[in-house]
């Protein structure tokens, strides 16, 4: 994980905190719905706040929520103290077992390590996950010229090669999209991928 994005979100945590409260990413909840499989275990990768792993929680998914930045950790413990965090970076999530989980989310997260560590990422992500297990993963780009956005980093991910390298693990790309977020002008792209 990169250094500088994990001391930004440790050192921001509670304006973070609040902007995310505020923020409701919809289109990944319907992706979740119509995807992910109920009462299995699930994975929040980079919970943040843990507002994504709360209502997942509240979905009926059983469901850990895993971030880099203790100072995140410690705003989604102080807002969700019946649910489970746990402290992990990527690509190690040296602590979870092969095949684990059912279900992983890892919305906004990837673009935030560095280009050499997005391959063993995915690679780990996809050894978590259970044969036909799902995985959603939502990337957003930057405007911003040196790929930082107040010291945090937004690697400029290269949409097909990506999606090659799942295709090339042997995953089937259920869904691709992307869309313009219209008051930042910032493009999101979302995958679900079956293994």
């Amino acid at each position: 994980m990169d250094k500088q994005t994990i001391n930004t979100y440790n050192r921001e945590a509670e304006s973070i905190a609040q902007l995310h409260s505020n923020l409701t990413p919809f289109r990944i909840y319907e992706l979740i719905e119509r995807y992910f499989i109920k009462n299995k275990e699930t994975a929040d990768i980079g919970c943040g706040i843990g507002r994504d792993t709360n209502w997942l929680n509240g979905q009926g998914f059983s469901v850990i929520g895993v971030d880099a930045s203790e100072e995140m950790l410690n705003q989604a413990i102080k807002l969700y103290p019946h649910l489970i965090f746990k402290k992990e970076y990527l690509p190690e999530l040296s602590s979870f077992n092969n095949s684990q989980f059912q279900n992983i989310l890892c919305s906004a997260v990837l673009m935030h390590l560095d280009y050499k560590s997005i391959e063993n990422s995915c690679l780990r992500l996809l050894e978590l996950l259970k044969k036909d297990g799902c995985l959603i993963i939502s990337i957003r780009g930057t405007n911003a010229e040196n790929n930082r956005e107040n010291g945090k980093l937004y690697e400029n991910i290269n949409i097909d090669l990506f999606s090659k390298f799942f295709i090339k693990n042997g995953c089937d790309i259920l869904l691709y999209e992307n869309e313009i977020e219209k008051k930042r002008q910032l493009t999101w792209h979302n995958f679900v991928i079956k293994k």
